[in-house]
């Protein structure tokens, strides 16, 4: 899968519910066809299912317990680092892919702004979809 590949994944499933789950299946899907995307889907929900209806009683223990409630506070943590640098990597790569720098960073600060200035269960939609057409008319059309 191609880093291009990576973020049409991460974009498709940041606009639908679930996106975890979306990205998942996409992957699934990309590697293998509907076979191994309906695998990537078990894959994701089975063991959170089978976890929460099997060990109910010894993860409410586990919530309790403090040591590893420290332990946890710790993975989740470096599981914020991990995103973050993924993150910085992702945009290191869309920037240099961007065919036209201030036109993609102008795409850019309209999508942050649609997203943190106005709350609705819309914008993410709407942000995408503006990007696109954006992107369609600054990269394609008025070329």
């Amino acid at each position: 899968m191609t880093d291009a590949q990576f973020l049409d994944g991460l974009a498709l499933s940041g606009i639908l519910p679930a996106p975890l789950i979306i990205f998942s299946t996409f992957v699934g899907y990309f590697g293998g066809g509907p076979l191994r995307a309906v695998a990537m889907t078990v894959g994701i929900f089975l063991p959170a299912f089978g976890f929460s209806l099997l060990l109910h009683d010894r993860l409410e223990k586990v919530v309790e317990n403090r040591v590893l409630h420290s332990f946890l506070e710790g993975v989740a943590a470096g599981v914020v680092g991990l995103i973050a640098a993924t993150t910085v990597e992702l945009a290191v790569t869309l920037v240099q892919r961007l065919p036209s720098l201030p036109a993609g960073l102008l795409v850019f600060v309209v999508a942050l702004a649609v997203l943190y200035l106005w709350k609705s269960k819309m914008n993410v939609v709407l942000a995408v979809l503006g990007a696109g057409f954006l992107g369609w008319l600054l990269f394609g059309v008025l070329r």
